[in-house]
């Protein structure tokens, strides 16, 4: 699920947009599972889930980056500055 680089770390998301709030929903064929309340549509269900990564993992939002699947519910995005670690620390305590 996570892929320390360089760079960060990139995980596998799997999106529900139109969710009724944004949550965890947890982990789905290997990727977290994300609802976000927004609408796929013109990008907004992908922007809501930057911002959504940026508040989870407590970084800003320029520290949060797609690198696949902007017009799929499955998609892969990246934490800048963050090791595969850190990523299950942070999540180990939401779930």
């Amino acid at each position: 699920m996570l892929k320390d680089s360089p760079e960060g770390v990139s995980f596998g998301v799997r999106v529900q947009p139109r969710a009724g709030r944004n949550k965890i929903l947890g982990i789905h064929n290997g990727c977290l599972k994300l609802a976000v309340a927004a609408a796929p549509v013109e990008g907004e269900a992908t922007r809501q889930c930057l911002r959504f990564l940026a508040e989870i993992f407590n970084v800003a939002l320029p520290f949060v980056s797609l690198l696949s699947g902007a017009q799929s519910r499955n998609k892969v995005f990246r934490i800048a500055g963050m090791e595969s670690a850190d990523c299950r620390r942070i999540l180990g305590k939401i779930s």
